[in-house]
């Protein structure tokens, strides 16, 4: 008589396989959350978003060129100039200039008609031309930077003397009125006409003291 083969084998092999099969559904969903958790680009409550290695690189390139269009010279492409209101000031009140005739201060005004900021460092060369000859203005003062927006104004101020009260009862002389003022912005070379609206004459005659009867400020923040 044979033996039987113990039933608990029987049994046993089917638990033994059922839970094989309950494992390796319990892996593959933990596979699946795992990978549903790493495609989410929803940030977890209380946490940081992390940048992609994408926008980590991007970042600091759009900051470089933010930085590099803010300090970047202003050209003469993207000014405009004009005079400002002038005012009349006490005599020798510019310092350097001499004592006769009536002393102005004229703003010389610069825009920025671009589109981006820039900076504005320096003097800006200035020519008055007039009749048979050109008078450039000797440059005084400390220069510093000014940055403008787009639309934002800085200024120069041209130092002069009109001499038309200076000049003796009965002498006969002839006063020099500039037609125009030639403007080069600091550091260009282009220049920017720009009409001598004012109508004054102005004292450009040479001085055996070495004052001179004209001069340009650099430039400074405002209209």
């Amino acid at each position: 008589m044979g033996l039987a083969q113990p039933r608990s084998n029987i049994y046993g092999s089917g638990v033994k396989f059922g839970n094989s099969v309950g494992i390796v559904v319990a892996v593959a969903g933990l596979a699946l959350s795992v990978s549903a958790c790493q495609g989410n680009d929803s940030a977890v409550p209380g946490t940081t978003p992390q940048m992609s290695t994408a926008q980590q690189a991007a970042s600091p390139a759009a900051s470089a060129a933010h930085e590099s269009n803010a300090s970047a010279p202003c050209h003469t492409a993207e000014l405009s100039a004009r005079l400002g209101s002038q005012e009349e000031v006490p005599v020798n009140v510019q310092g350097e200039l001499g004592a006769a005739g009536t002393h102005y201060n004229l703003p010389l005004i610069f825009t920025n008609r671009s589109a981006h900021a820039c900076v504005l460092s320096g003097f800006p060369g200035v020519d008055l031309v007039g009749p048979g000859s050109t008078y450039s203005l000797p440059r005084v003062g400390d220069p510093s930077p000014v940055t403008l927006v787009p639309g934002a104004s800085a200024h120069s101020v041209i130092s002069y003397i009109d001499p038309s009260g200076s000049v003796p009862p009965g002498e006969k002389t002839t006063l020099w009125t500039p037609t125009k003022v030639s403007v080069t912005p600091p550091n260009e070379t282009t220049q920017i006409s720009v009409p001598w609206s004012v109508g004054n004459p102005v004292d450009n005659a040479d001085k055996a003291s070495g004052a001179a009867a004209a001069h340009i400020q650099p430039i400074q923040a405002g209209a």
